[in-house]
C-alpha cells in the first residue's frame, strides 16, 4: 500500500504591479475581442452540418483570416476560458473542470491577459461572459458592463427560482418516469421561441404560487411580440459594446465582449426560428446509428451527459420531429448571435477606431448537434473541440484568406502580447510560468508561414465519470487528444486510443487506432501528444528545495519517495514485486494527488505544518527499483 502524504506546500502570494511597457501608445492597435458561448463550427459552414447563414461572421472573414482548424484546450466553459485568459494549459494548472481559477494554486498567482493589458497602457472594457461565472479579476477595468446571462427564464412564482433555472413548463415531458426522470440540469434542455410564453400553474400542495410569463435577473421580462418586448441580455451587451466603440479614447483600448447564446436553454425571438422551417432542416451527416461501437469506451460511455441529452430527444415516439425542433432552436440561436455580432461590427466600422482595431472572434469550445449520438460539449471529437477563429484588422493581413494550421485558444494571450507590444513573460514576477501558447501574428500576415508553435493542437477532457449526474471525480483522470491537419489521435487516462483520418473520414466514423497500416502515424501523434501533455521543463530535482512538483515514474519492488524526509509514497513489495508499476504524484498548494497505474489512490487537502522543502526521489528500500523517472517543478522557488 501507499502511505498517504502528510505535508502541506505553503504558498505566499505577492501582488506585484507590472510596469507599463515603454511603447508609443499611439502606434498600438485597439482590440475588439468577441467570444460566443457554446458555438460550434457552423459559422465556417462545414459540410455535413445544417447550414446557417451568418452574414456578420462572413463579412469579418472577408476582411481578414479564418483559422479553419482551430480548437479549444478543454471542451468545457470554465476551464477553457481559464486556460485561454491565463495562457496556461489545463495540464499545466491541473484545472480541468469547473473549479474557480482564482483558487487554483498556479493560476491564482498568474497574470491574466486582461490584467496584463490594463497594467501596460490599455484601457480594458468587458461586457457579458468573458471569465466563467463571476470570476473576473477585480480592479483592472476602465469600464465593466453587465455579466453573462442566459435568460430570460420561465418562473413558477417561488423565491427559489426567481432568478431562473427552471425548464419550460410545456417540455416537462422530458423528465417523465418513462423518459429520463433523474436527468441533471433540467433547465438546460428546453428550447423554443420567446412567443411560447411559459405558464406555470399554481400548486398549493407544493407552495408554488404559479406565474405566467418570462423573468430576467429576478424581474419580469416584458414580452408582447418580437417587436414589443424587453431586450435579451446579449442584445443589451451588444449595445453596451457599441457605446464603448462610439467614444473617443485617450489610450488604446481592449474591449472584451461575451455573448451567452448559443448556450442553452435555447430561447430566442420567433423571427429567428422562422428562418429555418422544419421541413427544410437537413439532419447532420455525422448522425449514424452505431457510430460509437468502435470508439474508445471511456469516450463513448452512453451514461454520460452528452449522450443522454441526445437520447432524451428520441425517447418520445409521439413527437417524431423533436430532434429537428431542437436543431431549429440551435440554428435560431446561431442566427440570433450573428446579428449581435453585427451590431458590434457596425459600431466599429462607423467609429473613429475602424482603421486601428484588431478584431478577434471565437468561441470557448464546440458543441455537438447529433454527431456521435451526442448533444453537448465535453467530447474529444471535432464537433466538441473545433471552433471558429476569425481575425481581421491587422495592417498587412490578407483578406478573405483561410489558414489550416492547427491552433488553439492557448495562442490568444501570446498573440495579444505580440500585436499589442506588451512585455513578454507576464508571470516572471508572480507564478514564474512561461505562457504555453505561441503568437499567431506570423500566420495573420501569411497563412502559409512557418510557425513556431506545434504542428498539432491539444485538448484535455476530464475522464472517467465526468459530467455524470453529480459525480465529477473524472477531473483526476484527464483524457487528451491532438488534432493535426489531417488526423486526430486521442489517448484516454486508462490507455484507450482513437485515430481518425479526416480527408477520407470527415465524420470520424472509422477508428483506425488498431489498423496495422497506420501504426507509424499513430506513434508519431502519440509522441506529440505526450510532449504537449507532459511538457517541460522536467529536471532532476533530487535533494532540491521545491514548493510544488509533479513526478512520474515506473517502479518495481519496494520503493519510497520522500518529501522533507517524510514518506510521500511507498509501494508494498509483496503486491508489486514482479512487475513495473506506473506512479504519478502531484503536489501543488495544499492539494496532494497520487495515481497508481492510472488510478487515483489519493486526492486530498491536508492540514500540515510542513513548509516547502526537499524532495528525494530515489530513496529505495529492499529490492526496489525506479526507471523512467521524470520530475517537474510546478511552482517556482
Amino acid at each position: 500500500m501507499l502511505s498517504k502524504p502528510t505535508y502541506l506546500v505553503l504558498i505566499t502570494l505577492a501582488c506585484i504591479q507590472i510596469a507599463a511597457g515603454e511603447t508609443n501608445a499611439e502606434t498600438r492597435p485597439n482590440v475588439l475581442f468577441i467570444i460566443v458561448d457554446d458555438l460550434n463550427d457552423m459559422p465556417l459552414h462545414p459540410n455535413g452540418k445544417p447550414y446557417v447563414p451568418t452574414p456578420n461572421f462572413d463579412r469579418l472573414a472577408a476582411r481578414g483570416l479564418s483559422f479553419t482548424n482551430a480548437h479549444c484546450n478543454d471542451p468545457i466553459c470554465a476551464p477553457s476560458r481559464s486556460s485561454m485568459l491565463t495562457g496556461l494549459y489545463p495540464q499545466t494548472s491541473s484545472l480541468y473542470w469547473f473549479e474557480d481559477w482564482r483558487q487554483n494554486v498556479i493560476l491564482s498567482q498568474s497574470v491574466t491577459v486582461t490584467e496584463h493589458l490594463a497594467t501596460n497602457g490599455y484601457d480594458v472594457f468587458t461586457v457579458g461572459k468573458i471569465y466563467h461565472g463571476n470570476q473576473d479579476p477585480k480592479g483592472f477595468y476602465a469600464g465593466k458592463g453587465a455579466g453573462g446571462n442566459v435568460g430570460p427564464w420561465p418562473w413558477d412564482g417561488t423565491k427559489q427560482y426567481r432568478r431562473g433555472y427552471l425548464p419550460h413548463p410545456e417540455q416537462r415531458y422530458f423528465y417523465a418516469d418513462d423518459a429520463d426522470p433523474d436527468m441533471d440540469y433540467k433547465w438546460e434542455h428546453t428550447f423554443g421561441p420567446l412567443s411560447k410564453i411559459p405558464n406555470y400553474p399554481s400548486d398549493a400542495s407544493k407552495d408554488v404560487p404559479g406565474y405566467r410569463g418570462w423573468i430576467l435577473s429576478g424581474e419580469p421580462f416584458r414580452y408582447i411580440s418580437d417587436q414589443d418586448r424587453d431586450a435579451m441580455p446579449d442584445e443589451s451587451h451588444a449595445q453596451w459594446a457599441k457605446s464603448v466603440l462610439n467614444r473617443t479614447h485617450s489610450a488604446p483600448f481592449a474591449l472584451f465582449t461575451g455573448f451567452s447564446r448559443t448556450h442553452t436553454p435555447l430561447y430566442a425571438p420567433q423571427k429567428y426560428f422562422d428562418r429555418f422551417p422544419l421541413d427544410e432542416i437537413q439532419i447532420p451527416k455525422g448522425l449514424m446509428a452505431g457510430d460509437l461501437e468502435d470508439c474508445a469506451p471511456s469516450l463513448a460511455n452512453r451514461s454520460l451527459y452528452a449522450f443522454r441529452r441526445f437520447q432524451m430527444l428520441h425517447n418520445h415516439p409521439d413527437k417524431p420531429d423533436l430532434f429537428k425542433e431542437w436543431l431549429q432552436a440551435y440554428m435560431a440561436c446561431v442566427s440570433f448571435v450573428d446579428e449581435q455580432v453585427g451590431t458590434v461590427l457596425d459600431a466599429l466600422e462607423q467609429s473613429e477606431h475602424a482603421d486601428n482595431t484588431i478584431v478577434i472572434l471565437t468561441s470557448d469550445h464546440g458543441f455537438h448537434v447529433g454527431g456521435k449520438e451526442a448533444l453537448y460539449k465535453q467530447t474529444l471529437w471535432d464537433s466538441g473541440t473545433r471552433i471558429p477563429l476569425i481575425v481581421a484588422g491587422l495592417e498587412g493581413m490578407p483578406e478573405g484568406a483561410n489558414c489550416d494550421q492547427p491552433v488553439s485558444l492557448i495562442d490568444i494571450y501570446p498573440t495579444l502580447i505580440d500585436v499589442c507590444q506588451l512585455p513578454p513573460n507576464p508571470n516572471r514576477a508572480r507564478s514564474g510560468y512561461s505562457l504555453d501558447g505561441y503568437s499567431l501574428k506570423p500566420l495573420f500576415l501569411d497563412p502559409k508561414a512557418t510557425w513556431d508553435g506545434p504542428s498539432v493542437a491539444i485538448t484535455a477532457l476530464p475522464g472517467k465519470d465526468h459530467s455524470q449526474h453529480t459525480v465529477h471525480t473524472g477531473t483526476l483522470y484527464p483524457h487528451f487528444s491532438v488534432r493535426s491537419k489531417d488526423w486526430r489521435y486521442s489517448l484516454t487516462s486508462d490507455g484507450q486510443e482513437e485515430l481518425y483520418h479526416y480527408p477520407s473520414d470527415p465524420n470520424e466514423f472509422v477508428n483506425l487506432a488498431k489498423a496495422a497500416d497506420h501504426q507509424k502515424q499513430k506513434a508519431t501523434l502519440k509522441e506529440q501528444l505526450l510532449q504537449l501533455r507532459d511538457g517541460g521543463p522536467w529536471e532532476d530535482l533530487d535533494d532540491q528545495m521545491v514548493k510544488g512538483f509533479e513526478l512520474t515514474a515506473e517502479i518495481q519492488g519496494a520503493v519510497e519517495f520522500s518529501f522533507n524526509s517524510k514518506a510521500l509514497a511507498e509501494v508494498n513489495a509483496n503486491e508489486y514485486s514482479t512487475k513495473w508499476t506506473s506512479i504519478r504524484i502531484r503536489a501543488a498548494g495544499d492539494r496532494n494527488q497520487v495515481w497508481v497505474n492510472n488510478r487515483v489512490f489519493l486526492d486530498s487537502t491536508l492540514d500540515s505544518d510542513f513548509k516547502p522543502g526537499t524532495i528525494q526521489t530515489r530513496a529505495l528500500t529492499k529490492d526496489g527499483r525506479v526507471r523512467s523517472a521524470k520530475i517537474k517543478r510546478i511552482l517556482p522557488d
